[in-house]
């Protein structure tokens, strides 16, 4: 897609979010209609986490399962206005099970997605980090809300799973992200030292996870149309230039629950892990002198093209509710527009499937088994391009089983494993054509409340 027919996509959007506050300009400072409710919310999902990475193995207690996913309290409150009018707002924070300050950076970080063979000792106490803060105006005309908050496309590949089975593992690459790849034929290239450098997505700046590329809250605003029978949509724009749509189509069809999500997501500056990188060397000016002489130092500064990126997301999900037998399939496809770098690839896929059973065979609740796989291909970078690296497939494996304690808790045993194949010059294919599977074992509890 040519620029000039994006930016007319990007009006539109822009121009359907603005016009559902038109009608509600005129009511909005009417005097409450009714008296406000409020409520605090949220789960704990905490996991006894054992890894294995085939040079060494170890034990760790962190949150699971990633951002939003991990544990989180929500305050939320909503009123009645004259007018037919609600309105209300939501704040969610999460409480860290590590330093958010271990990078030193003073950048608050997801202790599952960042945490590694080396730094994971320093996940001893933690923080509590804001999540979203948004304020929301809704009426017959739908819901405008406004704040930090989850945009249309966020979880858009991970919420179109009719059994819910959701706590113990998505598509996106959570656990072991940030862990390192052993077993490398020399040193990494192009910075591709952990299993997330080849999972990045494009919407997101490089963030190693691979699916749900835009599954982060954002600063910006959103409009909710109303209801379509059993579709919803939803479009918004975000800080700084980011726009997306999302369609979601929820209904049971005889005995079987049927979910189907599509999303569209473009960024005016994504794609940055695969610009254009100019490397220059300048000679700097220490402030020191060496016999009357100034002392210079030589510094290597790197200058990225300008690049855009889209996002195409589409979920489906089936559930028999006699059986309890499901099934979950996601794919999204990332492209890249403006000077991207000719290392890289100016676009990528990633598919991942879970198949199962949930269903109350004991009078504890519903247990659920389900086995999954997913493939990330293609989600490397430009640096790792100019390094030799030109195709690049990451695999994941896993099962998991979960006991549903009624709907106030979940616990559950998650197993994974990790693998990479890589293509490229004979220098690049032998650094990785050896390297450590990891093998990853979750013992996990999520309670509700």
């Amino acid at each position: 897609m040519k620029k000039t027919k994006k930016a007319a996509v990007l009006r539109i959007a822009t121009l359907a979010a603005a016009m559902s506050t038109v009608g509600v300009a005129q009511t909005v400072l009417a005097e409450e209609a009714a008296g406000p409710s409020w409520n605090i919310s949220g789960w704990v999902n905490e996991s006894m986490s054992y890894y294995d990475d085939g040079e060494g193995s170890d034990m760790v207690q962190l949150s699971d399962n990633g951002t939003t996913l991990g544990s989180r309290i929500t305050f939320s409150g909503s009123t009645k206005l004259n007018g037919g009018l609600d309105a209300g707002f939501d704040v969610t924070i999460e409480p860290f099970s590590g330093n958010p300050n271990f990078t030193g950076m003073g950048n608050q970080i997801t202790p599952l997605v960042f945490s590694n063979q080396d730094n994971i000792d320093n996940f001893n106490g933690g923080d509590i980090g804001l999540l979203g803060s948004s304020v929301y105006l809704g009426g017959s005309w739908g819901k405008v809300t406004i704040g930090l908050q989850s945009m249309p496309t966020d979880n858009i590949g991970v919420l179109g799973d009719p059994s819910m089975t959701i706590w113990s593992g998505v598509g996106a690459l959570f656990r072991g992200s940030g862990f390192f790849i052993r077993g490398l034929n020399g040193d990494a290239l192009g910075g591709a030292v952990n299993w997330g450098s080849f999972a990045q997505c494009m919407t997101t700046n490089g963030l190693g996870i691979g699916i749900d590329c835009n599954g982060v809250y954002r600063n910006g605003i959103r409009y909710d149309l109303p209801a379509f029978g059993p579709v919803s949509i939803a479009v918004g724009y975000a800080n700084d230039d980011i726009y997306d749509i999302a369609a979601k189509y929820a209904d049971k069809i005889g005995d079987v629950e049927v979910r189907f999500h599509l999303g569209y997501a473009y960024n005016a500056n994504g794609a940055a892990n695969v610009a254009e990188r100019t490397i220059s060397t300048s000679s700097v000016d220490t402030g020191m002198t060496a016999g009357g002489d100034p002392v210079l130092a030589d510094v290597t500064s790197v200058a990225l093209g300008d690049t855009d990126s889209e996002m195409f997301t589409m979920q489906l999900g089936m559930m028999d509710t006699v059986t309890g037998l499901f099934g979950t399939f996601t794919w999204q496809h990332e492209e890249a527009g403006g000077d991207v770098s000719d290392y890289a690839e100016d676009e990528n896929d990633a598919y991942f499937t879970k198949l199962g059973i949930r269903k109350p065979f004991t009078k504890l609740g519903d247990t659920a088994f389900y086995v999954e796989y997913g493939l990330y291909k293609d989600q490397y970078s430009a640096a790792m391009g100019e390094a030799g690296i030109d195709g690049t497939e990451l695999t994941r494996t896993g099962m998991a089983l979960e006991q549903y304690f009624g709907s106030k808790m979940i616990i559950y045993g998650k197993y994974e494993q990790l693998d990479i194949d890589v293509d490229g010059t004979p220098a690049a294919e032998n650094v990785y054509d050896d390297v450590d599977e990891l093998d990853l074992f979750s013992l996990g509890v999520t309670y509700f409340f």
